[in-house]
């Protein structure tokens, strides 16, 4: 799934997946309109349960891959016939170019159906065949920072957000801008990177720790987004303003325009369960530690790119047991519609026939994965 805007302002990428519009039937009694669903519902669901499930791809043939970042491994399946297939191996220690990896986290399409699984744990791409066959590891340069690259085009680049002003690491005596952050795009076979983009920066302030103190990005603080498409299109989601603006292969740009939302403020239970979640993952607790907050959420926590030219920007919520709403916007740049699913379903994925992915909560505590159709 896209990263969400919630932590230490890790940055929400998402890549291209497809959906296309529906034509419309009878307003009074159809959710589909001549611009699309503005509601969505299940399906069919496949009849396993996961540890997690990443973002979903849909490639060919109607199979989707995706990741289990908490089992750690790299799946392929078929809604059609509910089989779900295992692909390469779980390792504590890969080599140097073979199907294994430590922590599957993200799944992307290239050309030709080819799948690139992104390697959380090892930092490495290996790409796939549509069967489901290890092809190679893609050697990636390193630049940007220590982090996963995970946009891919299928003209033969790759994209990432250089988090260095961020996450730190920059060149000693080296200027780095606070205010902006590149997006990269790295030629697959130079391995050259150039910037194409620039997303804003977070906004930054104090935090303590015991009697030391930094300054560090404000959690739940606006935080940008972009995706590439499958012909090298780009798109940047903006936090501040809620709008998209897009840039075509030959670098030429669109400016989106702000759409409202609602301000949802960040309140003490919204700061005591990010540190509980903090602690739980290691946070030391004989320490008096204290994060820097935003008065309010993000305009979107996740943001989500289709190749039918629009942008999904899933709204901030109160509480995590409101449904999702997502703002859609096209590649003009303008607001179109809100489109709502079904309660206690987060989207992960869009297929190319107008198909959407989301992943369940259930009551035993694993996933579960269902494809959803426009509401009638």
């Amino acid at each position: 799934m896209p990263f969400r805007s919630r932590g230490l302002a890790l940055l929400t990428l998402a890549v291209g997946c497809s959906a296309s519009a529906q034509p419309g039937k009878d307003a009074a009694t159809d959710t589909t309109t001549a611009a699309g669903p503005t509601a969505l519902a299940v399906d069919t669901k496949l009849p396993v349960t996961f540890g997690a499930v990443s973002n979903v791809v849909e490639y060919a043939g109607g199979r989707v891959a995706f990741a289990d970042s908490r089992e750690r491994r790299f799946h392929a399946a078929d809604f059609a016939s509910g089989k779900v297939d295992t692909l390469g191996t779980r390792v504590d220690s890969v080599k140097a170019d073979d199907g294994s990896y430590r922590l599957p986290g993200w799944v992307a399409r290239l050309a030709n159906d080819t799948l690139a699984l992104v390697d959380f744990a090892a930092i490495r791409t290996t790409l796939w065949t549509p069967a489901g066959a290890f092809v190679r590891t893609l050697p990636l340069p390193p630049v940007g920072g220590p982090t996963p690259v995970m946009a891919y085009d299928t003209l033969g680049h790759a994209y990432k957000a250089d988090l260095t002003s961020v996450l730190g690491g920059s060149t000693p005596g080296a200027t780095v801008r606070r205010d902006s952050l590149p997006i990269l795009r790295i030629a697959l076979a130079t391995g050259v990177a150039d910037t194409v983009a620039y997303m804003s920066g977070p906004d930054f302030g104090l935090a303590t720790f015991g009697e030391q103190s930094q300054e560090v990005a404000k959690v739940f603080g606006p935080t940008d987004a972009f995706g590439v498409m499958a012909d090298g299109r780009m798109w940047v989601a903006r936090a501040r303003s809620h709008s998209v603006d897009w840039r075509t292969a030959d670098g030429s740009w669109t400016r989106g325009a702000t759409h409202e939302w609602k301000r949802v403020p960040v309140t003490d239970a919204d700061k005591q369960k990010v540190m509980d979640r903090l602690k739980e993952r290691g946070l030391p607790t004989g320490l008096k530690i204290v994060f820097p907050f935003a008065e309010t959420k993000p305009s979107f926590e996740v943001a989500f790119g289709l190749p039918s030219g629009e942008v999904w920007l899933q709204y901030s919520r109160a509480n995590d047991d409101e449904v999702m709403r997502y703002a859609v916007v096209g590649t003009d740049g303008k607001y179109k519609r809100d489109v709502t699913v079904p309660a206690g379903i987060q989207l992960v994925g869009f297929g190319r026939s107008g198909v959407a992915y989301g992943m369940t909560k259930e009551t035993d505590g694993r996933r579960g994965l269902v494809r959803l159709i426009p509401a009638t």
